[in-house]
Protein backbone atom coordinates (compact mmCIF):
# COMPACT_ATOMS: atom_id res chain seq x y z
CA UNK A 1 0.00 0.00 0.00
CA UNK A 2 0.89 3.46 -0.55
CA UNK A 3 1.94 4.74 3.11
CA UNK A 4 3.37 8.45 3.32
CA UNK A 5 6.04 9.65 5.67
CA UNK A 6 3.68 11.98 7.30
CA UNK A 7 -0.25 13.11 6.83
CA UNK A 8 -1.07 15.64 4.03
CA UNK A 9 -1.18 19.26 4.96
CA UNK A 10 -4.34 19.65 3.26
CA UNK A 11 -7.14 18.20 5.37
CA UNK A 12 -9.70 16.78 2.92
CA UNK A 13 -7.18 15.81 0.47
CA UNK A 14 -5.77 13.53 3.16
CA UNK A 15 -9.40 12.54 4.09
CA UNK A 16 -9.65 10.94 0.44
CA UNK A 17 -6.41 9.42 0.91
CA UNK A 18 -7.16 7.62 3.69
CA UNK A 19 -10.66 6.80 2.41
CA UNK A 20 -8.98 5.41 -0.67
CA UNK A 21 -6.20 2.98 1.94
CA UNK A 22 -9.73 1.64 3.11
CA UNK A 23 -11.26 0.60 -0.36
CA UNK A 24 -11.18 -3.18 -1.04
CA UNK A 25 -12.25 -5.36 -4.43
CA UNK A 26 -14.01 -8.22 -3.63
CA UNK A 27 -11.31 -10.37 -4.85
CA UNK A 28 -8.88 -8.77 -2.38
CA UNK A 29 -7.59 -10.87 0.33
CA UNK A 30 -8.87 -10.47 3.40
CA UNK A 31 -5.84 -10.00 5.01
CA UNK A 32 -3.01 -8.42 3.58
CA UNK A 33 -0.14 -10.55 2.28
CA UNK A 34 2.57 -9.38 1.11
CA UNK A 35 3.34 -12.40 -1.40
CA UNK A 36 -0.24 -11.89 -3.06
CA UNK A 37 0.81 -8.80 -5.34
CA UNK A 38 3.34 -11.51 -7.43
CA UNK A 39 3.17 -11.33 -10.85
CA UNK A 40 0.04 -9.49 -10.82
CA UNK A 41 -0.75 -5.86 -12.54
CA UNK A 42 -2.54 -3.31 -10.63
CA UNK A 43 -3.91 -0.85 -13.70
CA UNK A 44 -4.60 3.01 -12.73
CA UNK A 45 -7.26 4.73 -14.33
CA UNK A 46 -8.69 8.45 -13.62
CA UNK A 47 -11.74 9.08 -15.43
CA UNK A 48 -13.35 12.09 -16.20
CA UNK A 49 -17.23 11.95 -17.05
CA UNK A 50 -15.66 9.64 -19.60
CA UNK A 51 -18.44 7.53 -21.92
CA UNK A 52 -15.76 5.11 -22.62
CA UNK A 53 -14.79 3.95 -19.37
CA UNK A 54 -16.36 1.29 -18.87
CA UNK A 55 -15.81 -0.15 -22.52
CA UNK A 56 -11.97 0.57 -21.81
CA UNK A 57 -12.32 -1.80 -18.47
CA UNK A 58 -14.25 -4.54 -20.09
CA UNK A 59 -12.03 -5.01 -23.01
CA UNK A 60 -8.50 -4.61 -20.73
CA UNK A 61 -10.10 -7.96 -19.18
CA UNK A 62 -10.83 -9.74 -22.26
CA UNK A 63 -7.85 -9.28 -23.97
CA UNK A 64 -5.49 -10.43 -21.32
CA UNK A 65 -3.54 -13.65 -20.86
CA UNK A 66 -4.69 -13.74 -17.54
CA UNK A 67 -7.32 -11.52 -16.09
CA UNK A 68 -7.00 -13.24 -12.79
CA UNK A 69 -3.73 -11.60 -12.59
CA UNK A 70 -5.00 -8.11 -12.76
CA UNK A 71 -6.67 -5.99 -10.44
CA UNK A 72 -8.23 -1.89 -11.92
CA UNK A 73 -8.10 1.32 -9.60
CA UNK A 74 -10.69 3.69 -10.90
CA UNK A 75 -11.01 7.12 -9.29
CA UNK A 76 -14.53 8.16 -11.59
CA UNK A 77 -14.97 11.39 -11.68
CA UNK A 78 -18.93 12.02 -13.13
CA UNK A 79 -22.33 13.48 -13.12
CA UNK A 80 -23.72 10.93 -9.91
CA UNK A 81 -27.06 11.79 -12.37
CA UNK A 82 -26.68 12.72 -15.68
CA UNK A 83 -23.86 9.99 -16.46
CA UNK A 84 -25.20 6.80 -14.65
CA UNK A 85 -25.96 6.11 -18.20
CA UNK A 86 -22.06 5.69 -19.07
CA UNK A 87 -22.36 2.76 -15.90
CA UNK A 88 -25.19 1.23 -18.70
CA UNK A 89 -21.91 -0.36 -21.07
CA UNK A 90 -20.07 -3.90 -21.20
CA UNK A 91 -20.17 -5.98 -17.43
CA UNK A 92 -16.85 -5.85 -15.70
CA UNK A 93 -15.89 -8.11 -13.26
CA UNK A 94 -16.36 -6.30 -10.16
CA UNK A 95 -14.06 -8.17 -8.37
CA UNK A 96 -11.11 -7.16 -9.68
CA UNK A 97 -12.11 -3.02 -9.68
CA UNK A 98 -11.64 -1.03 -6.85
CA UNK A 99 -13.40 2.02 -7.19
CA UNK A 100 -13.65 5.40 -5.61
CA UNK A 101 -16.75 7.68 -7.58
CA UNK A 102 -16.79 11.70 -6.98
CA UNK A 103 -18.86 14.17 -8.23
CA UNK A 104 -16.85 16.07 -10.92
CA UNK A 105 -17.42 19.39 -9.16
CA UNK A 106 -15.37 17.97 -6.36
CA UNK A 107 -12.29 17.19 -8.51
CA UNK A 108 -9.03 18.65 -8.10
CA UNK A 109 -7.58 18.10 -11.98
CA UNK A 110 -5.66 14.94 -13.02
CA UNK A 111 -2.91 14.43 -10.94
CA UNK A 112 -5.29 14.45 -7.62
CA UNK A 113 -6.92 11.81 -8.87
CA UNK A 114 -4.28 9.81 -10.81
CA UNK A 115 -2.92 10.12 -6.73
CA UNK A 116 -6.24 8.98 -5.66
CA UNK A 117 -5.97 5.94 -8.12
CA UNK A 118 -2.10 5.18 -7.12
CA UNK A 119 -3.82 5.05 -3.26
CA UNK A 120 -5.67 1.89 -4.71
CA UNK A 121 -2.56 -0.12 -5.34
CA UNK A 122 -2.17 -2.91 -2.86
CA UNK A 123 1.04 -4.57 -3.60
CA UNK A 124 0.99 -5.76 -7.04
CA UNK A 125 4.28 -6.63 -9.15
CA UNK A 126 3.56 -4.25 -11.82
CA UNK A 127 1.28 -1.17 -12.64
CA UNK A 128 0.16 0.09 -15.74
CA UNK A 129 -1.20 3.86 -15.63
CA UNK A 130 -3.51 4.77 -19.04
CA UNK A 131 -6.28 6.74 -19.48
CA UNK A 132 -10.31 5.55 -19.63
CA UNK A 133 -10.57 5.69 -23.71
CA UNK A 134 -8.57 2.81 -24.62
CA UNK A 135 -8.77 -0.65 -26.32
CA UNK A 136 -6.35 -3.33 -26.51
CA UNK A 137 -4.26 -5.99 -28.00
CA UNK A 138 -4.60 -9.58 -27.27
CA UNK A 139 -2.09 -10.71 -24.71
CA UNK A 140 -1.21 -6.70 -23.44
CA UNK A 141 -0.26 -8.00 -20.04
CA UNK A 142 1.96 -10.27 -21.07
CA UNK A 143 3.38 -8.29 -24.08
CA UNK A 144 4.32 -5.51 -21.63
CA UNK A 145 5.89 -7.60 -18.84
CA UNK A 146 7.76 -8.67 -21.93
CA UNK A 147 8.96 -5.20 -22.91
CA UNK A 148 9.76 -4.02 -18.97
CA UNK A 149 12.44 -7.14 -18.76
CA UNK A 150 14.12 -6.79 -21.57
CA UNK A 151 15.00 -3.06 -20.08
CA UNK A 152 18.05 -2.79 -17.98
CA UNK A 153 18.44 -2.43 -14.43
CA UNK A 154 14.82 -2.88 -11.47
CA UNK A 155 13.94 0.83 -11.69
CA UNK A 156 13.15 1.11 -15.21
CA UNK A 157 9.75 1.46 -16.60
CA UNK A 158 8.38 1.74 -20.05
CA UNK A 159 6.31 4.88 -21.45
CA UNK A 160 4.55 5.18 -25.16
CA UNK A 161 2.05 6.73 -26.78
CA UNK A 162 -0.66 4.42 -27.98
CA UNK A 163 -1.69 4.10 -31.34
CA UNK A 164 -5.23 5.78 -31.94
CA UNK A 165 -8.23 4.31 -32.82
CA UNK A 166 -11.70 6.25 -34.10
CA UNK A 167 -15.06 5.63 -33.33
CA UNK A 168 -17.86 5.71 -34.02
CA UNK A 169 -16.67 1.59 -35.56
CA UNK A 170 -13.51 1.31 -33.24
CA UNK A 171 -11.39 1.65 -36.15
CA UNK A 172 -7.89 0.91 -34.98
CA UNK A 173 -4.59 2.52 -36.36
CA UNK A 174 -1.75 0.11 -37.64
CA UNK A 175 0.45 2.32 -36.62
CA UNK A 176 3.06 1.10 -33.83
CA UNK A 177 3.74 2.51 -30.07
CA UNK A 178 4.93 6.36 -30.18
CA UNK A 179 8.53 6.67 -29.15
CA UNK A 180 7.50 9.74 -26.32
CA UNK A 181 9.44 13.43 -26.94
CA UNK A 182 9.61 16.52 -25.88
CA UNK A 183 8.07 19.53 -27.42
CA UNK A 184 8.47 23.14 -27.10
CA UNK A 185 7.80 25.29 -23.48
CA UNK A 186 4.20 27.25 -23.86
CA UNK A 187 3.89 30.45 -23.31
CA UNK A 188 1.96 29.25 -19.82
CA UNK A 189 5.55 27.86 -18.79
CA UNK A 190 5.07 24.09 -19.39
CA UNK A 191 6.32 21.90 -21.20
CA UNK A 192 4.59 18.90 -22.68
CA UNK A 193 5.54 15.94 -24.54
CA UNK A 194 4.11 14.34 -27.23
CA UNK A 195 5.22 10.89 -29.29
CA UNK A 196 6.22 10.20 -32.85
CA UNK A 197 4.63 7.19 -34.47
CA UNK A 198 6.83 4.42 -36.28
CA UNK A 199 4.98 2.14 -39.17
CA UNK A 200 7.18 -0.89 -38.76
CA UNK A 201 8.04 -2.31 -35.21
CA UNK A 202 11.09 -1.43 -33.79
CA UNK A 203 13.53 -4.10 -32.21
CA UNK A 204 15.31 -1.79 -30.29
CA UNK A 205 14.09 -0.02 -26.86
CA UNK A 206 15.37 3.33 -25.81
CA UNK A 207 16.30 5.06 -22.83
CA UNK A 208 14.44 8.72 -23.09
CA UNK A 209 13.66 11.40 -20.95
CA UNK A 210 10.17 12.00 -21.79
CA UNK A 211 6.58 10.11 -20.60
CA UNK A 212 2.85 10.15 -21.43
CA UNK A 213 0.65 9.67 -18.33
CA UNK A 214 -1.86 7.77 -20.75
CA UNK A 215 0.71 5.02 -21.21
CA UNK A 216 3.22 4.05 -18.43
CA UNK A 217 4.12 0.36 -17.38
CA UNK A 218 6.85 -0.55 -14.39
CA UNK A 219 7.23 -1.89 -11.28
CA UNK A 220 4.54 -1.07 -8.42
CA UNK A 221 7.11 -0.13 -5.96
CA UNK A 222 7.41 2.74 -8.43
CA UNK A 223 4.61 4.19 -6.92
CA UNK A 224 5.76 3.67 -3.40
CA UNK A 225 8.86 5.33 -4.09
CA UNK A 226 7.36 8.28 -6.12
CA UNK A 227 3.78 8.81 -5.66
CA UNK A 228 1.95 11.34 -8.06
CA UNK A 229 2.13 14.54 -6.91
CA UNK A 230 -2.24 15.57 -6.05
CA UNK A 231 -0.77 19.45 -6.34
CA UNK A 232 -0.06 19.67 -9.96
CA UNK A 233 -2.46 20.19 -12.87
CA UNK A 234 -2.71 18.70 -16.73
CA UNK A 235 -0.05 21.37 -18.16
CA UNK A 236 2.53 19.96 -16.21
CA UNK A 237 2.09 16.44 -15.41
CA UNK A 238 4.18 14.15 -17.26
CA UNK A 239 7.21 16.92 -16.67
CA UNK A 240 6.59 16.80 -13.21
CA UNK A 241 6.52 13.18 -12.98
CA UNK A 242 9.15 12.47 -15.62
CA UNK A 243 11.81 14.81 -13.63
CA UNK A 244 10.46 13.41 -10.02
CA UNK A 245 11.76 9.83 -11.49
CA UNK A 246 14.91 10.45 -13.03
CA UNK A 247 15.94 12.32 -9.50
CA UNK A 248 14.34 9.25 -7.78
CA UNK A 249 17.15 7.03 -10.24
CA UNK A 250 14.56 5.72 -12.41
CA UNK A 251 14.68 5.40 -16.06
CA UNK A 252 12.08 5.63 -19.00
CA UNK A 253 12.48 3.49 -22.24
CA UNK A 254 10.41 3.14 -25.19
CA UNK A 255 7.88 0.07 -25.84
CA UNK A 256 9.00 -2.19 -28.82
CA UNK A 257 5.35 -3.99 -28.81
CA UNK A 258 1.68 -2.38 -30.09
CA UNK A 259 -0.25 -3.28 -26.56
CA UNK A 260 -3.10 -0.85 -26.86
CA UNK A 261 -4.74 2.24 -28.84
CA UNK A 262 -6.15 5.61 -27.39
CA UNK A 263 -8.78 7.36 -28.53
CA UNK A 264 -7.31 11.01 -29.20
CA UNK A 265 -10.51 12.74 -30.57
CA UNK A 266 -12.37 15.00 -28.42
CA UNK A 267 -15.32 13.11 -28.39
CA UNK A 268 -14.75 11.10 -25.42
CA UNK A 269 -16.17 13.61 -23.64
CA UNK A 270 -19.84 14.05 -23.58
CA UNK A 271 -20.27 18.31 -23.40
CA UNK A 272 -23.16 18.94 -21.48
CA UNK A 273 -24.53 23.02 -21.52
CA UNK A 274 -24.13 22.47 -17.57
CA UNK A 275 -20.70 21.24 -17.81
CA UNK A 276 -19.43 24.09 -16.19
CA UNK A 277 -19.37 25.10 -12.73
CA UNK A 278 -18.56 28.64 -11.36
CA UNK A 279 -17.09 27.17 -8.00
CA UNK A 280 -15.02 24.14 -9.56
CA UNK A 281 -13.87 26.60 -12.55
CA UNK A 282 -12.64 29.47 -9.94
CA UNK A 283 -10.97 26.35 -7.55
CA UNK A 284 -9.54 25.29 -10.77
CA UNK A 285 -7.91 28.04 -11.54
CA UNK A 286 -6.45 28.55 -8.59
CA UNK A 287 -4.93 24.83 -8.31
CA UNK A 288 -3.52 26.00 -12.00
CA UNK A 289 -1.95 28.84 -10.47
CA UNK A 290 -0.20 27.24 -7.48
CA UNK A 291 0.98 24.40 -10.02
CA UNK A 292 2.82 26.66 -11.86
CA UNK A 293 4.46 28.03 -9.44
CA UNK A 294 5.43 24.78 -7.68
CA UNK A 295 7.03 23.43 -10.88
CA UNK A 296 8.94 26.71 -11.04
CA UNK A 297 10.16 26.52 -7.43
CA UNK A 298 11.48 23.19 -7.71
CA UNK A 299 12.48 23.18 -11.20
CA UNK A 300 15.23 26.40 -10.22
CA UNK A 301 12.90 28.60 -12.84
CA UNK A 302 11.68 30.81 -9.95
CA UNK A 303 11.10 30.90 -6.39
CA UNK A 304 7.99 30.91 -4.16
CA UNK A 305 7.98 32.14 -0.39
CA UNK A 306 3.81 31.21 -0.09
CA UNK A 307 3.52 27.99 1.37
CA UNK A 308 0.10 26.73 -0.64
CA UNK A 309 2.65 26.73 -3.57
CA UNK A 310 4.86 24.37 -1.96
CA UNK A 311 2.72 22.54 0.19
CA UNK A 312 3.84 18.53 0.76
CA UNK A 313 6.90 19.53 -1.37
CA UNK A 314 8.66 17.48 0.83
CA UNK A 315 6.66 14.27 -0.13
CA UNK A 316 6.10 14.65 -4.08
CA UNK A 317 9.26 16.88 -4.78
CA UNK A 318 12.79 16.03 -6.60
CA UNK A 319 14.97 12.95 -5.69
CA UNK A 320 18.24 12.76 -4.51
CA UNK A 321 19.97 10.32 -6.66
CA UNK A 322 20.37 12.10 -9.54
CA UNK A 323 20.69 16.05 -9.85
CA UNK A 324 18.17 18.09 -11.78
CA UNK A 325 21.19 19.29 -13.99
CA UNK A 326 21.56 15.48 -14.99
CA UNK A 327 18.20 15.86 -16.04
CA UNK A 328 19.05 18.62 -18.10
CA UNK A 329 22.11 17.36 -19.69
CA UNK A 330 20.37 14.16 -20.65
CA UNK A 331 17.62 15.21 -22.20
CA UNK A 332 18.73 18.75 -23.60
CA UNK A 333 16.17 20.81 -22.05
CA UNK A 334 16.88 23.82 -19.86
CA UNK A 335 14.35 23.94 -17.39
CA UNK A 336 15.58 27.25 -15.55
CA UNK A 337 15.25 29.56 -18.14
CA UNK A 338 12.29 27.54 -20.14
CA UNK A 339 14.64 26.54 -23.25
CA UNK A 340 14.97 23.60 -25.72
CA UNK A 341 17.60 22.51 -28.09
CA UNK A 342 17.60 21.13 -31.00
CA UNK A 343 18.94 18.54 -29.30
CA UNK A 344 16.09 17.74 -27.43
CA UNK A 345 13.08 18.48 -30.30
CA UNK A 346 14.93 15.68 -32.84
CA UNK A 347 15.57 13.29 -30.09
CA UNK A 348 19.08 13.09 -30.65
CA UNK A 349 19.88 11.39 -27.33
CA UNK A 350 18.76 8.25 -29.34
CA UNK A 351 20.99 7.07 -31.53
CA UNK A 352 20.33 7.28 -35.10
CA UNK A 353 16.89 8.38 -34.43
CA UNK A 354 15.81 9.38 -37.92
CA UNK A 355 16.80 5.77 -39.17
CA UNK A 356 13.98 4.60 -37.15
CA UNK A 357 11.53 7.16 -37.67
CA UNK A 358 11.17 10.35 -40.01
CA UNK A 359 9.59 13.02 -38.21
CA UNK A 360 9.56 16.83 -38.42
CA UNK A 361 9.77 19.12 -35.95
CA UNK A 362 7.26 22.13 -36.84
CA UNK A 363 8.77 24.90 -35.12
CA UNK A 364 12.23 23.95 -36.55
CA UNK A 365 11.09 22.89 -40.75
CA UNK A 366 8.18 24.71 -40.93
CA UNK A 367 8.31 27.92 -42.93
CA UNK A 368 6.51 31.02 -41.17
CA UNK A 369 6.55 29.52 -37.59
CA UNK A 370 8.29 30.92 -34.82
CA UNK A 371 11.00 29.07 -33.26
CA UNK A 372 10.82 28.71 -29.82
CA UNK A 373 13.36 29.65 -27.02
CA UNK A 374 16.48 27.95 -27.94
CA UNK A 375 19.66 26.12 -26.13
CA UNK A 376 22.21 26.30 -29.07
CA UNK A 377 24.22 23.50 -29.35
CA UNK A 378 27.39 24.96 -27.90
CA UNK A 379 25.95 26.29 -25.12
CA UNK A 380 24.54 23.07 -24.24
CA UNK A 381 27.97 21.06 -24.69
CA UNK A 382 29.96 23.58 -22.49
CA UNK A 383 27.13 23.42 -19.32
CA UNK A 384 27.81 19.35 -19.81
CA UNK A 385 31.55 20.35 -19.43
CA UNK A 386 31.28 22.90 -17.13
CA UNK A 387 29.59 20.16 -14.51
CA UNK A 388 32.48 19.17 -12.79
CA UNK A 389 33.98 22.37 -12.65
CA UNK A 390 34.19 23.76 -8.75
CA UNK A 391 32.34 27.06 -7.46
CA UNK A 392 35.48 28.77 -7.16
CA UNK A 393 36.49 28.01 -10.72
CA UNK A 394 33.33 29.08 -12.37
CA UNK A 395 33.09 32.43 -10.22
CA UNK A 396 36.61 33.47 -11.65
CA UNK A 397 35.80 32.26 -15.20
CA UNK A 398 32.55 34.42 -14.96
CA UNK A 399 34.09 37.75 -13.77
CA UNK A 400 36.82 36.78 -16.14
CA UNK A 401 34.41 36.48 -18.77
CA UNK A 402 32.20 39.65 -17.98
CA UNK A 403 35.51 41.66 -17.89
CA UNK A 404 36.48 40.55 -21.65
CA UNK A 405 33.29 41.26 -23.08
CA UNK A 406 33.23 44.83 -21.03
CA UNK A 407 36.45 45.77 -22.55
CA UNK A 408 35.65 44.95 -25.83
CA UNK A 409 32.89 45.96 -28.67
CA UNK A 410 30.25 43.62 -27.43
CA UNK A 411 29.59 45.54 -24.21
CA UNK A 412 26.68 47.41 -25.98
CA UNK A 413 25.95 44.47 -27.48
CA UNK A 414 25.39 42.97 -23.33
CA UNK A 415 24.24 45.82 -21.70
CA UNK A 416 27.31 45.80 -19.67
CA UNK A 417 29.42 48.28 -17.76
CA UNK A 418 32.34 49.46 -19.56
CA UNK A 419 35.90 47.44 -18.46
CA UNK A 420 36.73 49.55 -15.80
CA UNK A 421 33.80 49.75 -13.76
CA UNK A 422 33.99 45.53 -13.96
CA UNK A 423 37.02 45.36 -13.11
CA UNK A 424 36.71 48.05 -10.10
CA UNK A 425 34.26 45.16 -9.09
CA UNK A 426 35.29 42.32 -9.79
CA UNK A 427 36.30 41.34 -6.42
CA UNK A 428 32.42 42.37 -5.05
CA UNK A 429 31.55 40.51 -8.20
CA UNK A 430 32.98 37.54 -7.36
CA UNK A 431 31.70 37.34 -3.79
CA UNK A 432 28.40 37.81 -5.09
CA UNK A 433 28.62 34.69 -7.32
CA UNK A 434 30.37 32.32 -4.79
CA UNK A 435 27.05 32.50 -3.22
CA UNK A 436 24.97 31.32 -6.55
CA UNK A 437 23.92 27.85 -6.42
CA UNK A 438 26.74 25.36 -8.60
CA UNK A 439 23.81 24.60 -11.76
CA UNK A 440 22.98 28.97 -11.58
CA UNK A 441 26.47 29.32 -11.98
CA UNK A 442 27.24 26.82 -14.86
CA UNK A 443 23.51 27.87 -16.82
CA UNK A 444 25.49 31.64 -16.56
CA UNK A 445 28.66 30.91 -17.90
CA UNK A 446 27.45 28.80 -20.74
CA UNK A 447 25.23 31.79 -22.08
CA UNK A 448 27.50 33.92 -22.02
CA UNK A 449 30.10 32.06 -23.67
CA UNK A 450 28.24 30.72 -26.42
CA UNK A 451 26.52 34.03 -27.10
CA UNK A 452 30.21 35.49 -27.73
CA UNK A 453 31.12 33.06 -29.44
CA UNK A 454 28.29 32.87 -31.34
CA UNK A 455 28.30 36.63 -32.50
CA UNK A 456 32.10 36.30 -33.21
CA UNK A 457 31.45 33.50 -35.70
CA UNK A 458 28.94 35.97 -37.25
CA UNK A 459 31.31 38.65 -37.71
CA UNK A 460 33.85 36.62 -38.68
CA UNK A 461 32.14 34.61 -41.80
CA UNK A 462 32.45 36.28 -44.97
CA UNK A 463 29.55 38.31 -46.60
CA UNK A 464 27.52 37.16 -48.96
CA UNK A 465 28.57 37.56 -52.88
CA UNK A 466 27.10 40.32 -54.62
CA UNK A 467 24.80 39.77 -57.22
CA UNK A 468 26.05 38.69 -60.30
CA UNK A 469 25.44 41.26 -62.73
CA UNK A 470 23.46 40.11 -66.20
CA UNK A 471 22.68 42.26 -69.29
CA UNK A 472 18.55 42.28 -69.21
CA UNK A 473 17.33 39.30 -71.84
CA UNK A 474 16.49 40.74 -74.94
CA UNK A 475 12.87 41.23 -76.13
CA UNK A 476 11.57 38.51 -78.19
CA UNK A 477 10.97 39.47 -81.84
CA UNK A 478 7.22 40.12 -83.11
CA UNK A 479 6.51 38.38 -86.81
Amino acid sequence: MMHLARPLQDEDLQGHHERALAVRADGDPAVHDPAWGRDRIFVSIAAFRDPECQKTIADLFAKADRPERVTVGLIRQMDLVEDLAHLAGPAIPADRVREMRFDWRESRGVCWARFLAQSLWRGEAYVLQIDAHMMFAAGWDTKLIEDLERCPGKKSLISFGSPPYLSPGDILSDLYPGIVIPGTFLDCGAIRFSGIWPCAEVEEQFRIPSLLAGGVFGPGEMIREVPYDPHQCFALEEASYVIRLFTHGWDVYSARTRTMWHQYRHNNTLKRKDDFDPGHAARNADFTRRAYMRFNHMTKHGRSTHPRDTEDLDLFGLGDVRTLAAYEDFSGIDLRGKRVSEYALRARYIPDIHEIVKFNVACLDTEGETPPAMMSETERLLRIAMRDWSIDRLSDELVETMLAIAKSDLADIFQMRKGAEVFARRFELKSDFMNWDHAALVSELARLVAAVEHINAAQDAPAPPAPEHRAPAPHALSA
